[in-house]
């Protein structure tokens, strides 16, 4: 999948590209992240993040970063550790949530906008 989440074909064999290691690794931290913990209830009720610290006026951070550290711990297995979680906040009540975490083949990084 691309930066953009378009499907990425090979010109050549015209098979869907498929993605490994770190990179499959930091795919599938970004997708926990943009999931909503319960928003799929029939294909896998525990996936995603609890972003209920997230509402209201006072953004409590430090419970914010325990929600996504959890959440990643939860459904990435080969995370050992998530090193560094990061809020920006964006225009439009938008927030860049950045991590870095250490799996067991290296350390990966990304982030989302949610």
């Amino acid at each position: 999948m691309s930066d953009n989440h378009d499907l990425v074909i090979d010109p050549i064999t015209h098979d869907l590209e498929m993605t490994s290691g770190l990179d499959e690794i930091a795919q599938r931290i970004k997708a926990t992240l943009e999931i909503r913990y319960g928003e799929m209830q029939r294909l896998d009720p525990e996936m995603g993040a609890d972003y209920s610290s997230f509402l209201g006026k006072n953004f409590n951070k430090q419970a914010a970063e325990n929600d996504m550290r959890a959440a990643i711990e939860a459904n990435v297995p080969e995370v050992e550790t998530v090193d560094n979680i990061e809020f920006i906040k964006k225009p439009e009540r938008k927030m860049q949530i950045n991590f870095r975490a250490t799996a067991n083949i290296g350390e990966v990084e990304g982030g989302v906008t949610s």
